[in-house]
Parts: C-alpha cells; sequence; structure tokens
C-alpha cells in the first residue's frame, strides 16, 4: 500500500509541475472563493532585487523570497502580500524600512499581466501600509485611491463579496486592505479586526467589509512573535488550530461563509541594529522550517479548504543553509484543492482523513470509492484532469 500510495504522490506532483501556471483551470467555477486553498507569498516584493545601496541590509534583515513575483506565479502562487509606502512621486514596496527595487504600480501591473497571460486564474492581493518606509507623509490614502482607479488596473478589479465564486474571479484581482484609505473600499474590500494575537478568540471576531459595509465573518492566524521564548511552538500550534478548523468547512448559505487568512510566517531568530532586536532573514528562514513542516504533515494525512496560506520562501525548498520546503508545501495547498472540490458541482464534503494525493479514486466501472476494500486495479483523476489506472 505504501508504494502505491508513493505513485500516486508521485504522479499528481509530476503532473502539476506542467499545470501550476494555469491550475486554477480545473476548479469548479461553482466553488466558493473563500473554500479554496490558495498558497501565497508574505512581503512578496522581497524577492525582487533591492533599491540601490540596500542589497547588504535587505538579505541580512529583510528578505522572506527567494524569488520574484513571475517566478512565484509560474508556480502556482495566487496570493501576494504587498506593502506600499510613500515616495516623492510613486509608492515603493518595503519591508519595513529596507525598499525593494519593486514599485506598487508595476506589482500590480506584473500580476495584471499574468492575469492577462492566464485567464483561468485569479489573485488575492493582502495589502498594508508599510508605514516605516515612508518618505512623505499624510498622502498615502489620496495616492492609493487614485492608483486603483487607473484605467489599465480597474479591468482587472473585483468588489468583494463574501459568495464570490471562481467563475467570478476567473481573470480578477481581489484587494484586500488592513488600512482603511477611505470611507469605503476603492475595489475588495478593508479587513476589520485584523489580530497578531494568539488568543483564538481575538482571531476568530475578524470580519471583512466591503463596499456595501455587510461584514463577512473571516478568521485570521498571524502569530510572528516566535523569536521570544516558545513562541514557534505557539506559532505552530495557532497554524495547526486554524488549518484543522477551516478543512471542516462546508457552507451551504452566503451567510454561513468564512474566509480564513493564515500566516506562516514569522521570525524566529533577531540581529541587533542600532541597540534594537530586529528580524532577520534567517529568523525568518528557520521559522518556516518549522511552519512548513506542519503544513506538510497536515496535508499528508487530511484534506479540506485552508484558505489563503501567506509563507516565506514559498516556491524553494531550500535557502541559504535552511531546509525550509517552501515548495513541497506550496505544491500540496495545491493538490489538496483537489482532493474536496468536485469538479462538476463545486464544493463536496471533505472526507475526515484523505490518505492519498488523488483528487477521486473510481472503479473501472466509474463508480467514486474513498478506501477501497479489497486490492484491484482502479481509476484516479489528477490534478491536471487526467485520468490514469492505478493498482491499489
Amino acid at each position: 500500500m505504501k508504494s502505491t500510495l508513493t505513485m500516486l504522490t508521485v504522479m499528481l506532483l509530476t503532473g502539476m509541475q506542467t499545470m501550476a501556471e494555469n491550475w486554477m483551470k480545473q476548479l469548479p467555477d461553482e466553488a466558493y472563493v473563500a473554500m479554496v486553498s490558495i498558497p501565497g507569498a508574505h512581503d512578496a516584493a522581497t524577492g525582487c532585487g533591492w533599491a540601490d545601496g540596500w542589497a547588504d541590509l535587505g538579505d541580512q534583515l529583510a528578505r522572506t523570497q527567494d524569488l520574484d513575483l513571475s517566478q512565484m506565479w509560474q508556480l502556482g502562487v495566487r496570493a501576494f502580500d504587498l506593502r506600499p509606502c510613500v515616495y516623492e512621486d510613486y509608492m515603493n514596496i518595503n519591508h519595513g524600512m529596507v525598499p525593494t527595487a519593486m514599485t506598487f504600480e508595476r506589482a500590480l501591473q506584473t500580476l495584471c499581466d499574468s492575469l492577462r497571460a492566464n485567464p483561468s486564474e485569479f489573485i488575492v492581493v493582502h495589502l498594508l501600509h508599510e508605514q516605516d518606509g515612508d518618505q512623505v507623509s499624510d498622502v498615502y490614502n489620496a495616492r492609493i485611491q487614485q492608483l486603483l482607479r487607473k484605467d489599465d488596473l480597474k479591468d482587472f478589479l473585483v468588489d468583494f463579496r463574501a459568495d464570490l465564486k471562481v467563475g467570478d474571479m476567473r481573470g480578477r484581482m481581489l484587494v484586500l486592505s488592513r488600512d482603511k484609505y477611505a470611507d469605503a473600499p476603492v475595489t475588495g474590500a478593508f479587513f476589520d479586526g485584523w489580530t497578531g494575537n494568539i488568543d483564538w478568540a481575538k482571531q476568530i471576531a475578524a470580519r471583512i467589509i466591503g463596499s456595501d459595509k455587510q461584514a463577512t465573518k473571516m478568521v485570521v492566524q498571524d502569530y510572528s512573535d516566535t523569536h521570544e521564548s516558545g513562541g514557534v511552538s505557539k506559532k505552530v500550534q495557532a497554524l495547526k488550530r486554524l488549518l484543522e478548523f477551516s478543512a471542516k468547512q462546508n457552507p451551504k448559505r452566503a451567510e454561513d461563509i468564512r474566509w480564513f487568512f493564515n500566516f506562516a510566517s514569522a521570525y524566529s531568530l533577531v540581529e541587533s541594529l542600532f541597540g534594537f532586536e530586529v528580524s532577520s532573514s534567517n529568523g525568518y528562514r528557520d521559522n518556516a522550517t518549522y511552519t512548513h513542516g506542519a503544513i506538510i504533515d497536515f496535508l499528508n494525512k487530511k484534506s479540506g479548504p485552508v484558505g489563503v496560506v501567506l509563507m516565506d520562501f514559498v516556491g524553494v525548498d531550500k535557502s541559504g543553509d535552511y531546509e525550509v520546503r517552501g515548495k513541497e508545501a506550496l505544491d500540496l495547498i495545491i493538490a489538496n484543492n483537489f482532493k474536496y472540490l468536485d469538479n462538476t458541482s463545486g464544493l463536496k464534503t471533505p472526507p475526515a482523513s484523505a490518505t492519498h494525493h488523488a483528487s477521486q479514486l473510481f472503479t473501472l466501472n466509474g463508480t467514486a470509492v474513498r478506501s477501497p476494500e479489497r486490492r484491484g486495479l482502479y481509476v484516479v483523476r489528477g490534478i491536471d484532469g487526467q485520468v490514469r489506472k492505478v493498482l491499489r
């Protein structure tokens, strides 16, 4: 049995290499977006290089990614954490005070180009004003509104609804902002009650507020203090708690829908800068070895929606001297969708414990089975849509 399961895993993940750039094409149009498992990148632009004069400090303290936005896209990343700040005549993307070589507008255009070339896909953007990088004060709100209204962007942007479906989102981008830059969002929605607290009661109290002012239930896990004593253990427990909770969701009505944002990112090591303890790039790497391991262990045993999972060093299994397993985790999050999303009718009831990486197993006469009662020849539909015969 073990060799057969290994064969299935290899088959599915090998197939993924050829379809990662369009993996959402296999999703059912009727599935709620909130129930799609979406791999994402925390501080996504830190793999795009650094502004002149900042390379050494950026690599030492602020790097959370090794790949640029286009490379992430090609591997299947569909959620991007972008943190703009205000410069003299444009908005740059920073990680804290450290400027990347990517402007906010160019980042959005890069993502729109990817959607234009791959209209079956969609993107979720987590937006946060990086105030530590501001060179100009009190103009962020106006700049963001102006940019999001640009003619060459607005056709790609979608307004938020709790019950957005995959078919509504194809070729579009959903921008969700943690900063309320206006009375109502220009596009997308505002987060409300976002928290980095480890307390479950606070995590589950978060909401998403759309332009209609309606509140949609959300759960967020964004605990980042893993450099403190016992922090890594707390982070892993919080990450797994939300994975367990989200994987059990199967809403029948729009009012029952919850959205999920589960940050795997944090920094478990710090460095001293001007007498202050600050995050370090190796701290993000070290933390990733634990959180990505937890995601991988979970998805190797179970299935079900995990929401938006934002990771450090996504798409690479080794960064520096650390085995971060960011490609392995990315692939499993994508593959997870095809264990519990039905290709014809949308969301189906997730199995309590999935022990294979197949979308669905069938007998030769077409009857779906979960756990074969006897050894024999079966048909498996992989995440790439291909049908293959396997012996189990």
